[in-house]
């Protein structure tokens, strides 16, 4: 609104010297100032998923996650390292090396020399987690080492059916959630980092707080832009191929395709919502089966950010690791670092991709001239804008060699295997997933290997 106060994030920026004139948002990147201070040591965070927690049975004993979470200025919160175990009885396969916001970059519509670069370009800090934060169910890990209050909040809770069939009922799914909150001036962003018991990692920045002072009820968009250090058990030899889906209207036929990404070099490629588009992260680990071990990099998407800024131009990248070069850990320079567009193929990359919304503010953000007003041109507003959510899944392939938590019958004996002819041999006794006996009650035939009842057919 004319004459309101301008936000302090705007006077940041022209303290930085990244206020926007004739300089252009490429100046701006240029400009921009980065407070250098040590990050405090991480924390580990060890969480166990019993097979019992969720209802159903199976010999297995349960999954586990091993995650080094961490806090820095310009970083706000990431991690610095995650493994999982398919079976309580296995040892640690390490998933990640590093995961977190690269970038939270804010255009908006009408004044558009205001580009905020939330991230990087302010020493916002997190904002201190209370219990109301946590919940009934949550708990607090925690201040890192220096902090005089806490800033992370733990929840291990239940994700809803991850499966259900005619043979063994329904198993609902747990996760473990680590999830902290940038206080980006008049803004709030929610960091959380989601680990799946079946071996699944979702990644979300939430958008909350207050409108931007002085411009309330302009459009803008927020896109979080992420780098992903996947360490896929031997993290020096993955490699990225890129998936896509491709179907004739015309036809009643459909192909999926897997091809090196970008033709094996580093470089960014455009999602593509009739395509499917994914990045797949193959290592050269196999499982039980024969099959590598692998994850798909899947775009939760509400739209496509497109922007005069040359890191906007693509929606999924890929590079190789430089953890030494400080410059490759910002997704402004992204362009820049892929310029040489070298290999990505058995060695270790970087996935990179944003994951934006566009808030349109409505009426439910808030109300002006709510509460005493403090300034002159204070517009007195009062309430909080609703968050939204945006965010990326990195989905384990392969990783298992059968459905994790499913009560899987018993190895035929070779007995029983020479009765039947050979039929009901399986690979259920070897590999990472051997199983013993179903047990009782689990509604599988432990002699036959198949379930006591079958669908009826229609």
């Amino acid at each position: 609104m004319p004459g309101s106060r301008p936000s302090r994030r705007i006077l940041g920026l022209a303290l930085l010297g990244v206020w926007l004139l004739p300089c252009g948002p490429a100046m701006a990147q240029r400009l921009y100032r980065r407070q250098s201070l040590a990050d405090p040591p991480s924390q580990e965070v060890v969480t166990e998923f019993l097979v019992s927690e969720s209802g159903g049975s199976e010999p297995r004993k349960g999954t586990a996650w091993k995650v080094h979470v961490a806090r820095g200025l310009h970083r706000g919160l990431y991690i610095t390292g995650a493994w999982f175990k398919r079976d309580l009885s296995e040892d640690w396969i390490k998933i990640l090396n590093d995961a977190r916001v690269s970038e939270l970059f804010v255009p908006y519509h009408l004044h558009s020399q205001v580009r905020y670069f939330d991230l990087t370009g302010f020493s916002f800090p997190l904002a201190e987690v209370k219990a109301e934060d946590a919940g009934p169910f949550g708990t607090i890990l925690p201040p890192f080492q220096g902090d005089d209050h806490a800033t992370v909040v733990k929840e291990v809770r239940d994700r809803g059916v991850i499966w259900k069939d005619y043979a063994h009922g329904v198993r609902r799914g747990r996760e473990l959630i680590l999830w902290g909150a940038l206080q980006a001036g008049n803004y709030v962003y929610l960091m959380s980092y989601s680990f799946h018991d079946d071996g699944t990692i979702a990644l979300r920045v939430g958008a909350t707080g207050q409108n931007l002072p002085g411009q309330r009820y302009e459009a803008h968009v927020h896109s979080a832009h992420w780098r992903i250090d996947i360490d896929l058990v031997d993290g020096s030899k993955n490699s990225a191929m890129l998936m896509k889906h491709l179907e004739d209207p015309r036809s009643l036929g459909a192909e999926d395709i897997k091809e090196p990404f970008n033709g094996g070099m580093e470089g960014g490629v455009d999602w593509d919502p009739k395509e499917f588009t994914m990045i797949r992260v193959e290592s050269q680990k196999k499982n039980a089966r024969g099959e590598p071990i692998a994850y798909d990099l899947m775009p939760l998407r509400y739209g496509t950010p497109r922007h005069n800024e040359e890191f906007t131009h693509h929606d999924l990248w890929v590079s190789r690791s430089h953890s030494d070069r400080p410059m490759e850990y910002l997704f402004i320079n992204l362009p820049e670092a892929v310029r040489d567009r070298e290999l990505v193929e058995e060695t270790d990359i970087v996935l990179w991709a944003n994951s934006a919304v566009h808030h349109e503010p409505r009426h439910e953000d808030g109300m002006p001239g709510a509460r005493t007003r403090i300034w002159p041109g204070d517009d007195a507003w009062e309430g909080s804008a609703l968050v939204m959510w945006s965010g990326i899944d990195l989905r384990p392939r392969n990783l298992f060699d059968r459905t994790p938590f499913y009560p899987y019958a018993a190895t035929p004996s070779p007995q029983q295997v020479n009765r039947r002819g050979g039929r009901g041999a399986s690979d259920r006794g070897t590999g990472e997933n051997a199983q013993p006996a179903a047990p009782a009650g689990s509604g599988a035939d432990a002699t036959s290997g198949s379930s006591s009842t079958e669908p009826r057919r229609r």
